[in-house]
């Protein structure tokens, strides 16, 4: 039984049907879009938090080193006083727990600031929470989200830079299964 031009009752549900695809299809893409601004700002939030820390620590360590002498001496038997930051002690590894998620570790031995990971050409639309400004401390790791998708391979590489390293690490992205 087909619609007919006088049935007027059956091109009225099929506009409201319509408008109702229309009004779905619009709620998603804004309920999307509030998600992506959401994790961004969890994302930097983070992130600000970590460089606070970072920098409550540099400060700490700058009050241990104007101690008086005889204070000093004693304090640095107590606590280590790290070494200077050196790039060569920042070392990546790349790990794939699963088919799209990445998980970028610090297995050197000091905290990189400002971690930035450059995928190259791939799209950003198929990318989550990549890191633009990180801190990653030793033996810790910052995960983000990269899929292939519409003829857009994973890059075979990425470039990892960081606060006083002279040039990006190349770090290879693993395969999956």
């Amino acid at each position: 039984m087909a619609i007919e031009a006088g049935d007027g009752a059956g091109w009225a549900g099929a506009f409201f049907a319509g408008i109702t695809i229309l009004i779905t299809l619009w709620q998603q893409r804004r309920q999307r879009k509030q998600q992506e601004a959401a994790d961004d700002i969890a994302r930097r939030q983070a992130e600000a938090q970590e460089r606070r820390m970072l920098a409550a620590e540099e400060n700490l360590q700058r009050l241990i080193a104007q101690l008086p002498a005889a204070i000093q001496a004693h304090a640095q038997a107590q606590i280590a006083t790290p070494p200077e930051r050196h790039a060569e002690a920042v070392s990546w590894e790349l790990r794939r727990p699963n088919k799209n998620r990445f998980v970028l570790c610090n297995v050197g031995s000091e905290t990189a600031a400002g971690v930035k990971v450059d995928l190259g050409g791939h799209p950003a639309g198929l990318t989550r929470r990549v890191p633009q400004d990180a801190v990653v401390r030793p033996k810790e790791s910052v995960e983000f989200m990269m899929m292939a998708a519409w003829g857009a391979p994973l890059p075979g590489r990425v470039a990892v830079s960081w606060d006083g390293a002279d040039e990006p690490a190349i770090v290879a992205v693993p395969h999956w299964g």
